[in-house]
C-alpha cells in the first residue's frame, strides 16, 4: 500500500519510509507529490488526535485520491506528568533547548536524580482515505529513560534515550526489532489492521 505522508519534517519522513517499507509499504512525502510545501494549520496544545486528523484532513483537499497519513507523537515523562506530551517540541522551544544533542541532554537531566526513568513516546496516527473515511491509530514505544544515548543506524533523536521493553534503547535496535517496539511503526501497524478488516 502507498501513503502520501502530510509532514513538513524531513526526519519523521525518513524514519516513516524505513518502518513503512520494512512493514511491505511505501510512504511518500507530500510535497514530492504536489512539488511544494504547505502551511498546515495551527495544532491544538491538548489532543493529539485532533492535530494529526488536522494534518491528515489538510494535505488531502490537496490530494483527493490519495491515501493521506499523519501523525503527532508525544513524549511523556513519568516524573514530569505535566510536562511534554502533546507539546513536547513547543516546550523545547520555549526553554530555548534546540536540536536533538541540546533535547536529550534536558531529559537526561530532568531525570539526573530521579529513580524512576518511566517514560514513552506516543504516536497517533490518521488516515484518510481516498473514500473521505478517516482512520485513527496509536502506538507506545519506550518504557524509560536510559542513562546513556544510543544512536543506531535506522533511527535517532528522542529514539537515542528511549528503552523499550527488551532493555534496548530503540536507536539501538535492529531494524527487526525497531518496527516491533517503535511508536509510530506499532501506529502504523494498528490502521493497516483496520483498513484491512
Amino acid at each position: 500500500m502507498e501513503f502520501i505522508f502530510a509532514s513538513n519534517n524531513s526526519a519523521k519522513t525518513a524514519e516513516m519510509t524505513i518502518l513503512a517499507e520494512k512493514m511491505g509499504h511505501r510512504v511518500i512525502n507530500y510535497r514530492d507529490v504536489l512539488g511544494r510545501e504547505l502551511k498546515f494549520p495551527a495544532e491544538t496544545t491538548d489532543s493529539q488526535v485532533e492535530n494529526a486528523r488536522i494534518k491528515a484532513n489538510f494535505v488531502h483537499q490537496y490530494l483527493p485520491d490519495c491515501w493521506v497519513l499523519a501523525d503527532d507523537t508525544g513524549l511523556y515523562l513519568q516524573a514530569f506528568p505535566n510536562r511534554f506530551g502533546v507539546t513536547s517540541s513547543r516546550e523545547f522551544k520555549d526553554l530555548g533547548v534546540l536540536g536533538t544533542e541540546a533535547e536529550i541532554a534536558y531529559i537526561q537531566s530532568l531525570y539526573h536524580s530521579e529513580e524512576d526513568r518511566s517514560a514513552y513516546l506516543l504516536a497517533v496516527l490518521a488516515l484518510c482515505t481516498p473514500a473521505g473515511q478517516m482512520f485513527l491509530a496509536e502506538g507506545r514505544g519506550g518504557v524509560r529513560i536510559a542513562e546513556e544515548a544510543h544512536s543506531g543506524p535506522y533511527i535517532g533523536g528522542l529514539d537515542d534515550i528511549m528503552e523499550a521493553e527488551n532493555g534496548k534503547t530503540l536507536s539501538e535496535m535492529s531494524l527487526d526489532e525497531v518496527v516491533a517496539y517503535h511508536d509510530r511503526s506499532r501506529a502504523l501497524k494498528n490502521i493497516i489492521e483496520q483498513i484491512q478488516l
